[in-house]
């Protein structure tokens, strides 16, 4: 594995921050996380857009939703999301299921294949995340893993808007 670059500001005596240098192995950690969600996406792309897969994401934690709920979670335009939606049940992947007692209200739920297709990648990155962390020595393995939930709790989630961007 490449080592991070050695670019960031240095204290008086040349050393290094501590944050600096958390901040440079975060970055080279960053990749490799980004490693992993790539590979366990590529089966899927074959299908879906990485924007479609986001919207499966997000139904299949939640509750049927309104249409109009729906495209602010994934921070797009309800017209946008429409037309999405129409994709993704063309598919298979979604249904709309009117709202009795209100002709006008639409929820969107996934269906099962949806559901097994979001859980499929949840496990090939899984088991991926697992044999790595399985191959460090068990007291590296309690750092690792405090040091993730410390990150996670600082940095909270990205919005829906930031995942848009990159089309997740």
């Amino acid at each position: 594995m490449n080592s991070a670059p050695d670019d960031g500001p240095r204290a008086t005596d040349g050393t290094r921050s501590v944050a600096d240098a958390t901040a440079s192995a975060t970055l080279l950690a960053s990749r490799s996380l980004l490693g992993f969600v790539a590979r366990s996406l590529a089966p899927v792309l074959e299908e879906l857009t990485l924007v479609q897969f986001r919207i499966l994401v997000v139904l299949e934690g939640a509750e049927p939703m309104r249409m109009a709920d729906l495209a602010d979670a994934v921070g797009v335009h309800p017209s946008t999301l429409s037309r999405t939606v129409d994709r993704l049940e063309a598919g298979g992947w979604v249904s709309r299921v009117p709202v009795e007692g209100n002709r006008r209200e639409v929820h969107v739920e996934p269906t099962a294949g949806a559901r097994e297709l979001v859980a499929d990648v949840t496990r090939r990155r899984r088991a991926e995340i697992l044999a790595t962390v399985a191959s460090l020595p068990a007291g590296d393995q309690e750092q690792v893993r405090r040091g993730m939930e410390l990150f996670a709790a600082a940095a909270g989630e990205a919005s829906p808007g930031e995942l848009l961007e990159l089309g997740l």
